[in-house]
């Protein structure tokens, strides 16, 4: 069959762009804000129904169109922002495509509301489809009124495959919240179904900082402000203790656009050093300005990512800007090692050093030879835990559980108050008193959970935690749900909550970072809590409660009785799943009297 090369008809060619810029409601709020901004409008209001999923409807002061305009401004390839290539090199507007207005009414029912000051009238549109309805003069004020209705109406599967209404509001919250940052000198607001959401007045960065996040992280902020050949940055850092389990608090601007930079996130990593542990992250409000002759934003259609032309000059000025703006406050920074001063071994085939010959060995200097490894060294992967355990110990099934049982264990002693020392009938028997500890903490909990009576302890002193506008929503929604957890939330102030109780396994107190590693971990997982699923179909449990086991856990260096060891080893050996403490590292390693044998060569091969 001969296939024909057809042209596509332009409304089947907007739907397809669409695909690429209008992914969801917040795609659109962010294409029609950004064209806001660049109108130089200093008041935007945005109200949205639904999720967006209804209605989402932009209001702004800026320029407006006049009626040629506006019908210009919903066809493809229309922008005021650039003339011609040579002006992608050097771009100061946050749209310049021309496809976002496109794209969208090909996908939505669209009205636009516009004037000029310079005219008495303006002009109001009405586009289906992509299909111009109507367009006639109307009174208005100066600037623009765009409304979206029925997003994706005609595109059914993509409509279908958006989120729920909540998880939605909180995209365009997120979005709403880094173009207030990006622009401190404009007013937002932000409503949705006719409620607040978040709102920040015009003022300095700071101002708008207090008003989204809230006096608590206002007032961990310090400054950042350091130029170096027309290169400069500007904004706050927090101090470490701010930090976060999550990189959502990293908020970073090239040119007054918000992007998404790995360069700029290491770089600012690389300056706080040690003084943050790995696996947490610094709340920044990070503004780079550089020539646009050397930022590529036109990357990607939804131009969050973006290159520079000279990167290492970008990582140095970030690097060293965090550092100083860190050791100014008063913390020593110390520069984080990138690799490790000493590598883990197994020894193995311990035996008699093999020279080549006589002669070799005759004509080696001494020195040489002291040098030389006495014993073989393997990777610790290349040989499993399990080969050393005895068989009664593996496989821990129902019928195994009962032999297990019966292996005789007697504590001989402690290494360096961290590794249990036992003597069994298979071989010699360690355990991590830590691993063993938070293994046997976490299943207590586990086992509070399946049975619904999970034993709950008030605070002695609740914890106050500020959440950004797209987080607090969520809470709202799941505090009832928390409660099934162990967890007492109440709303606090202005997008802040507390907390006043806890599971009982985690103690009377917690300080301030334990309960934010607490709430980041559940609104990472706000729809598996608001599902009500299994506890065994909970991901998100074994983070939580890992941070309760830990807490309340022996610590390697704990000075504990041989009584508590015996105690503490046979709750672990009751265990369905012994042999892993809850992040997976082993809780037991046994030599097994084989093993120990080959060691010493008494296996007489």
């Amino acid at each position: 069959m001969k296939l024909k090369i057809l042209e596509l008809d332009t409304l089947t060619i907007n739907k397809i762009a669409a695909g690429e810029v209008i992914e969801r409601p917040a795609s659109v709020v962010k294409e029609l804000v950004e064209n806001s901004l660049d109108a130089q409008s200093d008041q935007i209001t945005i109200n949205i129904h639904e999720g967006g999923k209804s209605l989402i409807e932009i209001i702004d002061n800026g320029m407006g169109m006049n009626p040629e305009d506006a019908i210009l401004s919903i066809k493809r390839h229309t922008t005021s922002k650039i003339t011609n290539a040579d002006d992608l090199f050097s771009i100061y507007s946050l749209g310049f495509r021309g496809e976002a207005l496109a794209s969208i009414v090909s996908v939505a029912q669209v009205e636009i509301f516009s004037r000029t000051k310079e005219n008495e009238i303006g002009t109001h549109i009405s586009v289906e489809g992509g299909k111009l309805i109507f367009n006639k003069n109307i009174s208005t004020p100066v600037g623009t009124r765009i409304v979206v209705k029925n997003l994706f109406y005609n595109v059914p599967v993509r409509r279908n495959f958006l989120k729920t209404i909540s998880t939605e509001i909180n995209h365009i919250t997120e979005f709403v919240t880094r173009l207030a940052l990006s622009q401190p000198d404009v007013a937002f607001s932000l409503k949705h179904n006719g409620k607040d959401i978040l709102t920040a007045p015009k003022g300095d960065l700071l101002a708008q900082i207090t008003a989204i996040f809230g006096e608590q992280i206002a007032k961990g902020c310090i400054a950042l402000d350091k130029d170096e050949d027309n290169y400069k940055i500007k904004g706050f850092i927090t101090k470490p203790e701010f930090s976060r389990k999550s990189k959502d608090y990293l908020y970073t601007f090239v040119n007054m656009r918000s992007i998404s930079n790995k360069t700029i996130s290491d770089a600012t990593s690389r300056g706080y050093g040690t003084s943050i542990p790995h696996g947490r992250f610094p709340i920044i409000f990070l503004y780079l300005t550089l020539p646009a002759e050397e930022v590529d934003v036109n990357v990607h259609p939804t131009k969050r990512e973006v290159r520079f032309s000279k990167e290492s000059k970008v990582y140095s000025l970030i690097e060293s800007a965090v550092r100083q703006a860190l050791e100014k406050s008063g913390l020593e920074i110390f520069e984080r090692t990138l690799e490790t001063r000493f590598k883990p071994t197994t020894l193995t085939n311990i035996g008699k050093l093999k020279t080549k010959s006589d002669t070799s060995k005759r004509t080696t200097p001494t020195s040489t030879i002291a040098k030389q490894p006495k014993f073989q060294i393997i990777k610790s992967k290349e040989q499993r835990i399990d080969s050393f355990l005895p068989s009664s110990m593996t496989g821990v099934s129902d019928l195994d559980k009962t032999a297990q049982q019966k292996v005789g264990i007697k504590v001989l002693g402690i290494i360096k108050d961290t590794y249990i020392v036992a003597e069994t009938e298979a071989g010699l028997f360690l355990s991590d008193q830590h691993a063993a500890h938070e293994k046997v903490n976490y299943e207590r909990y586990i086992n509070q959970l399946k049975n619904k009576r999970v034993n709950v302890q008030q605070l002695l002193a609740p914890v106050n935690i500020a959440l950004k506008p797209s987080e607090f929503a969520s809470f709202e929604e799941i505090r009832e749900n928390m409660g099934l957890f162990g967890f007492e939330i109440d709303v606090f102030g202005k997008n802040e909550i507390i907390l006043r109780s806890i599971p009982s396994i985690m103690g009377v107190s917690i300080d301030f970072t334990i309960a934010k590693d607490i709430i980041d971990i559940i609104k990472e997982n706000v729809s598996e809590i608001k599902n009500n699923l299994q506890v065994e179909d909970l991901k998100f449990i074994k983070d939580l409660v890992s941070i309760f086991a830990c807490r309340r856990s022996i610590k390697a260096g704990d000075k504990i009785a041989i009584e508590q060891a015996e105690t503490l080893l046979k709750n672990l050996l009751s265990l369905k799943e012994p042999f892993t403490c809850p992040h997976g590292r082993p809780t037991i390693i046994i030599l097994n009297e084989d093993y120990i044998e080959e060691l010493f060569k008494r296996d007489y091969r």
